[in-house]
This record gives C-alpha cells, structure tokens and sequence, in this order.
C-alpha cells in the first residue's frame, strides 16, 4: 500500500511539475508575441485586407464590412499564435528569440521590420506584373493569345 501511495505522489508531483513548465512556456510565448507586437501587426494585416476587399467588392454594404472588421481582435489572434509557437519551439528558443528582441539589434529588427515588408510587399507586386507582362507578350507573340 505504501508502494501505491509513492507511486501516486511521484505522479502527481511530475504532473504538476509539467503543467509549472507548460505554463512558464505559455507565458514566455506572450512575452514574445508582446514584444513583437504580433497581435499589433496582424490586426494591421486585416485592416489592409478589409480596405482591398471592401475596394473589390463595392455592392456589399459598408456595414456589413465594418461588422466584420469589428469581429477580429488581436487577443484572439495571439490565443491562436500560442500554440502555433508551442508546437515550433522549444522553451530555450522561446527564452532565447525574447533575449534577442530586448537588444538594441533586435528593438532595430522590430522597428524596420513593418517598413521591409511594406517595401518587400510594393516589389513583390512589381514583380508578379513583370512575370505577367512577359508571360502575356510570349502567350501574343505565340498566337495563344489575341493582341490588343
């Protein structure tokens, strides 16, 4: 009987223990997202998003769209995140990206990274029209598609 009741306290303790650390990880993740502002960003995201589609979609009612808009919230975007983060890093990792985004070289990353990938975003468009262009231009020039 003693045997069992060691046996349940062994497991209990390591249940707990598991459940400290998952936490401890849980709450480095936040810290994470906190500092790089990843609910911020994404809500940003959606608001460029929402204004395209609003553009693409001109017989859909304003409010309509303006109560969509209003179903997205950057907490319900980190809960989403978390687990994602979980599943791809461990606990040192999670510690260690935190490390990096308190340094000056990492304020840095997080303050241009918004700026690069507006930029990344204005060249990747520039670039899927040229692709585009030349694709047309050859589909022309081969008869497999009309000339203007």
């Amino acid at each position: 009987m003693k045997q069992l009741y060691t046996l349940v306290l062994v497991l209990l303790v390591s249940c707990a223990t598991a459940f400290a650390q998952d936490a401890a990880k849980t709450n480095d993740i936040r810290e994470l997202l906190r500092l790089t502002k990843s609910g911020e960003l994404g809500m940003q995201a959606i608001k460029g998003n929402m204004a395209a589609v609003r553009k693409a979609n001109p017989s859909v009612p304003s409010e309509v769209w303006d109560e969509f808009e209003k179903g997205f919230s950057k907490e319900d975007l980190v809960n989403m995140t978390v687990p994602i983060y979980d599943k791809h890093f461990t606990h040192q990792e999670i510690k260690d990206m935190i490390a990096l985004y308190k340094t000056p070289l990492g304020q840095k990353m997080l303050e241009k990274m918004p700026l690069i990938l507006q930029e990344s975003m204005v060249k990747g468009q520039q670039y899927g029209q040229e692709v585009a262009m030349r694709v047309i231009q050859r589909m022309q020039a081969e008869g497999k598609l009309p000339q203007n």
